[in-house]
């Protein structure tokens, strides 16, 4: 296996993310041209973090993304190792505490919210039934970093809207939580996982969640933008994930807090 060699399929947030911190720790990167994903040479070390979440709007574009192309490039190419970038959101119907790797997924396939888990939770399963301990499985919780540009979540969309038009939206419940990880803390435990892993499925998250309110509490304290809170009674609070599987193994603990980073954020952005 050429340890050092990766291809990354994806040029959104993640994969541009992804594709700086491999670059910064001298790794050679291949980004294949959007719309190409066969190819003849080995491939090496492939990253997939393709994603689409417009499941409404755009089914055929979201199963493409979430699980076709996943298809297409697994048995088309040559390649040392595949890692399927997945997500923690799969665990949002579970009931709490059940969100170690090992717990089984809960899926309404009566209701059309479940499609992108669907289509997630497929991907995953082609890979893991492919006898071939190399195929790894990685699911991510809310990344923060830079870079976000054009990215939809929640996050950028705060930030953005914090320093464009000085207010703030919130839609759902300020006691909301979710759990958000740094990309440099993420990728870092990706690589060793990748490397070294002795599994085949991974979640990789920070294991704490965080109320929206102390977020936005410090975006209005460094942009002094306006906060417009509705009252919501819709609380979304995220099931704390379960990351005993990296801390064991790999001895994580992250490095950076997201309250911390937001003044970092926010320059980078206005840069």
């Amino acid at each position: 296996m050429r340890k050092n060699s990766f291809t990354v399929f994806g040029q959104g947030f993640v994969g541009t993310n992804i594709s700086i911190f491999l670059k910064k720790r001298k790794c050679k990167v291949f980004i294949p041209k959007k719309g190409k994903y066969i190819f003849k040479k080995n491939l090496h070390n492939v990253i997939y973090c393709i994603g689409n979440q417009n499941w409404l709007k755009d089914p055929k574009v979201t199963y493409d993304a979430n699980l076709g192309l996943v298809r297409e490039i697994i048995f088309n190419n040559k390649f040392d190792s595949f890692t399927l970038l997945s997500t923690t959101r799969l665990y949002f119907a579970n009931k709490e505490g059940k969100t170690s790797e090992d717990d089984p997924i809960n899926i309404n396939s009566n209701n059309k919210n479940f499609l992108y888990n669907s289509l997630k939770i497929a991907a995953e399963n082609l890979c893991l039934t492919l006898n071939n301990k190399n195929i790894k499985v990685i699911r991510m919780s809310n990344l923060f970093g830079d870079n976000f540009t054009n990215q939809a979540y929640l996050l950028p969309t705060w930030i953005r809207n914090s320093i464009k038009n000085k207010k703030i939206d919130l839609y759902i419940n300020k006691n909301s939580t979710k759990d958000f990880i740094y990309v440099n803390d993420a990728f870092d435990v990706l690589l060793k996982i990748i490397k070294k892993g002795k599994h085949r499925l991974y979640n990789v998250a920070s294991g704490k969640n965080i109320e929206l309110f102390k977020i936005l509490k410090e975006i209005k304290k460094i942009t002094n933008c306006k906060i417009n809170y509705t009252n919501s009674s819709n609380i979304v609070k995220e099931p704390k994930i379960n990351i005993k599987r990296i801390v064991n193994e790999f001895n994580f603990k992250p490095r950076n807090n997201l309250i911390d980073l937001l003044n970092h954020l926010i320059i980078n952005y206005k840069k």
